[in-house]
């Protein structure tokens, strides 16, 4: 499955991965299952979006805009979340740099790195509980 969202053991983030071709419509369901996910749990704090093993992003505005409505529906309930976008390459770093500055009214804090263990340290910097470094989207 090239694209996949499953909360953490502890219910405090998301954990989203995608591999290969990844289309905008599959970044959109798994953010409609979450915002109904963060509706029913209280412990949500931060979202891991893991594009390492992704080779392209397939998305037009229109799924972008849908997801940045998804993730205002999330700040209503979450405003202090944190986000980090693992973007492997240039194209979809630019994606994600997009993403971030159209969220930025969410004040979220985000952070765009290349890499998975670039994120996890990161993350572990923002929370205790951050995912393990044996966390494998694969």
């Amino acid at each position: 499955m090239p694209y996949t969202t499953e909360l953490t053991e502890d219910f405090m983030g998301v954990l989203y991965a995608g591999s290969g071709t990844v289309r905008g419509r599959q970044i959109l369901e798994g953010c409609q299952t979450f915002t109904f996910l963060v509706q029913n749990t209280e412990n949500f704090h931060y979202k891991l979006v893991d594009f390492s093993a992704a080779t392209e992003l397939q998305i037009t505005a229109e799924e972008l805009e849908e997801i940045v409505a998804q993730d205002r529906l999330i700040a209503a309930s979450r405003p202090h979340v944190t986000v980090v976008i693992v973007a492997p390459n240039e194209e979809i770093r630019t994606l994600a740099l997009e993403w971030e500055k159209l969220v930025e009214e969410l004040g979220w804090s985000t952070h765009v790195v290349t890499t998975r263990g670039e994120a996890l340290r990161w993350l572990r910097d923002k929370f205790i509980a951050a995912p393990a470094e044996s966390y494998d989207p694969a």
